[in-house]
């Protein structure tokens, strides 16, 4: 050995910390018995010994089993124990994801270093008090799964129909016929855009039967602004956003608008996820002088807020101490939800009773947002975004029973350790600061290694288009969710999604173009029989429009809608700003203002009040993060339709309109057919819209087109 070589040993040998220097038997404890007790145990004990194998004691290991010893004292490169675990086929552990080069480096050092073990220590397998392990399917590993074989390969039209049909396939079950091509751009029209396809554009795409036309009118769909609108609006489901505070004092948030505009602009510009994700965390931090960084921010505000605690109480007293920690756990849940899909605010109180989330990592979470408030803020010369206000990070502790007046440790930023492959330990150095916690947190949410991001979003943009996600708890993945109908597709698209450039509109298209997605939503008895809720998609499922799109197509069919872009939000009520603010919904100079007659994305969203015509049909309660609207069916839906004075109003315009368009009764009820439902009507319907509107007049005929289930459901 040369001078060279004598001093990189030397070096490397003060390097190593306490536990890997021999004589140490910490070495074991801490980075060998942890691994085999949680991964190998369970099939190499006394009881289960695969292959003849015992892991539980340092005897039983150089014993060894059907293909030797274990381990060789001195030699891991000579250890069969190395050789399974360090990726030889078939693998060990033969379930989960591999052990990390770390786990393996420090078998391979207490190998090498007499492979001590304490006397008298039998292991046994960890029992872990979690329902929900790293075998867990959300916490495995991604990789990229081979895409299945059928027995019926012409259907298949995109990868995604080949993991449908194989599961069809095997249940029995075959796939419905392809949609009729008018009923398809009034699906594909509603799902990109929320409002209908104009008579005009159903026609010349019923007529283009030349190659392509299906892929151009997506194209078209996919680059008009309007998408971003109808997108936009299911991420502000998801975050909860609102324009007012919530809580007692509901007051206005006049400046919250810029982070739903923000929003919206980001679908359009078909922003990559990644940098999505970062600027809605940390926007402010990565490009302190763009306005776009500090609306994006709006994320972390967009919840309620208790304007009496944080405003009116004094420092210094328990209640205002409620008030922020009560703020923080909305900042850590909106997050964790959001981009994970994990319930981590369940550990506020109690290490997490089902996921693997100890109460201590919940308070590093907080401990991220330690140091922002919620204000007003500049964001570029002439404009104000609720959204964050950075100062120094106030101290964090572990709760007991998550009260402020029982405060354990103190705790540092961080992230969740389920999520293996991720250092969930922060960089100290850059967390020193508000800014570099939120960055921190921002890059560990966007990695390519977190695999509940990448399965989290491919999952919803998957339930927008079905009606249902691929896991029908988008919100949680974990042991009180539902589990994937559909596992490997599930697995596909989010490898596809993370390297093909985090695209959402590629992810559209891809959807879009798959034969699933084209099936009709006709009913047939045999896959009734054996799949009553369609859970493996044999055909599509027939959706209710949603409020804001059952609003805006009204609008759209009365020929009175405002398609004016961003801004501060309309009024849809009367403001007076008392002690407590009061918002009256039932003016109906508002409700009939001309200038509110835009699209209800960019409506001033009230908390504690609800439209309630929209409540009605099922809006979104801004209070609370909305992964997925419920759908009733109710008789004040019915009743609302009919004699909301919107309605009354718009359907008198509507009439309007078909007078304009025809002097002639049979001509203006065909027009109306085609403007209302995307087609033409029948013989039969045409004489008994006829006769209703002679006997009641044509405004009433266009109530009852507005009520028609054709018009409020999408096939």
């Amino acid at each position: 050995m040369n001078r060279l070589q004598t001093l990189q040993v030397v070096i490397s040998l003060a390097l190593l910390p306490a536990w890997g220097r021999a004589g140490d038997d910490s070495l074991f404890s801490r980075k060998v018995a942890p691994v085999l007790q949680e991964r190998c145990l369970r099939c190499h004990n006394a009881q289960k010994a695969r292959g003849g194998l015992d892991l539980t004691s340092r005897a039983q290991m150089l014993k060894g089993g059907a293909e030797g010893p274990a381990i060789v004292v001195g030699d891991s490169g000579k250890s069969l124990l190395v050789t399974m675990i360090g990726g030889r086929q078939p693998r060990m552990p033969k379930q989960g994801e591999r052990l990390s080069p770390e786990q393996v480096a420090g078998i391979r050092l207490w190998i090498d270093q007499g492979a001590a073990w304490p006397t008298g220590v039998t292991l046994a397998e960890a029992k872990s008090k979690w329902k929900v392990g790293p075998d867990w399917w959300s916490l495995r590993a991604l990789r990229r799964p081979a895409i299945p074989a059928t027995a019926n390969p012409t259907w298949a039209r995109t990868a995604i129909d080949a993991f449908i049909l194989a599961t069809l396939e095997a249940r029995g079950l075959q796939p419905a016929a392809p949609a009729d091509r008018r009923t398809l751009i009034r699906r594909v029209t509603f799902d990109l855009h929320g409002l209908p396809p104009t008579p005009e554009e159903s026609d010349a795409f019923v007529k283009d039967r030349g190659p392509g036309a299906y892929e151009r009118l997506i194209d078209r769909l996919l680059a008009s602004p309007r998408y971003g609108e109808r997108w936009g609006r299911h991420w502000l489901d998801i975050v909860h956003y609102g324009d007012t505070h919530g809580y007692d004092k509901d007051k206005r948030r006049d400046h919250a608008w810029p982070y739903r505009d923000y929003v919206i602009r980001s679908f359009n510009a078909d922003k990559p996820y990644e940098r999505f994700i970062k600027e809605q965390i940390a926007g402010d931090v990565l490009s302190p002088n763009d306005p776009e960084g500090i609306s994006a921010t709006g994320f972390i505000a967009a919840g309620p807020w208790d304007f009496v605690g944080h405003v009116e109480l004094r420092e210094g007293t328990v209640d205002k101490e409620k008030t922020r920690l009560l703020d923080r756990d909305d900042m850590v849940s909106n997050t964790i939800s959001t981009f994970l899909s994990l319930t981590a605010h369940c550990a506020r109180c109690h290490d997490h009773k089902f996921d693997p989330i100890p109460k201590r990592e919940y308070y590093r979470l907080q401990a991220v947002f330690a140091g922002i408030d919620r204000g007003d803020r500049p964001c570029g010369a002439q404009q104000t975004v609720y959204a964050v206000l950075p100062h120094a990070p106030r101290p964090i502790h572990d709760l007991q029973r998550g009260d402020v007046e029982q405060p354990g440790d103190s705790v540092s930023p961080g992230a969740l350790t389920c999520v293996s492959g991720l250092d969930a330990d922060f960089n100290a150095a850059a967390c020193v600061n508000e800014g570099g916690r939120r960055k921190a947190l921002a890059e560990w949410l966007a990695q390519r290694n977190n695999v509940l991001t990448w399965r989290s979003i491919v999952n919803r943009v998957w339930q927008y288009h079905f009606g249902r996600g691929l896991v029908d708890t988008p919100n949680d993945f974990g042991w009180n969710g539902s589990r994937p109908s559909h596992p490997e597709l599930l697995d596909w698209l989010a490898v596809e999604f993370r390297d093909r450039g985090q695209s959402f509109k590629e992810l559209h298209r891809l959807i879009l173009r798959s034969a699933a997605y084209q099936q009709s939503s006709g009913d047939n008895a045999a896959g009734s029989r054996l799949d009553a809720d369609n859970r493996y998609l044999w055909r599509m499922n027939r959706q209710r429009l949603e409020a804001e799109e059952i609003r805006d197509t009204v609008l759209a069919v009365s020929g009175q809608l405002d398609s004016r872009m961003g801004g501060p939000g309309f009024d849809l009520f009367l403001f007076k700003d008392d002690h407590s603010p009061i918002y009256d919904h039932s003016a109906v100079a508002k409700i009939n203002d001309r200038s509110n007659w835009r699209r209800t994305v960019y409506r001033f969203t009230v908390r504690s009040v609800p439209n309630p015509f929209l409540e009605c049909l099922d809006c979104a309660d801004p209070n609370l993060n909305t992964p997925v609207r419920g759908t009733t069916l109710t008789a004040l839906q019915a009743l609302a339709l009919l004699n909301d004075p919107f309605m009354l109003k718009q359907a008198e315009l509507f009439a309007e309109r078909l007078q304009r368009l025809s002097s002639r009764e049979s001509q203006q009820l065909e027009a109306a057919y085609a403007l209302a439902l995307g087609r033409g009507p029948t013989a039969a319907e045409t004489q008994a819209l006829k006769a209703y509107a002679q006997r009641h007049g044509l405004a009433s005929a266009c109530r009852l087109l507005f009520n028609l289930n054709e018009f409020v459901f999408v096939d």
